[in-house]
């Protein structure tokens, strides 16, 4: 499972999430979750961080992405 814990534009971190191929499994509070198929976690989790801090929108958001164990 891929976590990203963000307090702002939630719906432009969903969007870009599910854009790089991952499925928006829930929300509690401020951490979204979602499930990579593929299952390199750690790896995806890396790899969407860099896409994220790449863009434009998000520049001045603080938000964190990581890969965890579990479900909601």
């Amino acid at each position: 499972m891929i976590v990203i814990n963000a307090p702002l534009k939630a719906e432009v971190f969903q969007r870009l999430a599910e854009e790089s191929g991952l499925t928006f499994i829930g929300k509690k509070g401020m951490k979204m979750m979602f499930k990579n198929q593929a299952g390199n976690d750690g790896e995806k989790a890396a790899e969407l961080k860099m896409q994220l801090k790449a863009n434009e929108n998000l520049a001045a958001v603080f938000f964190s992405v990581t890969a965890e164990q579990g479900e909601i």
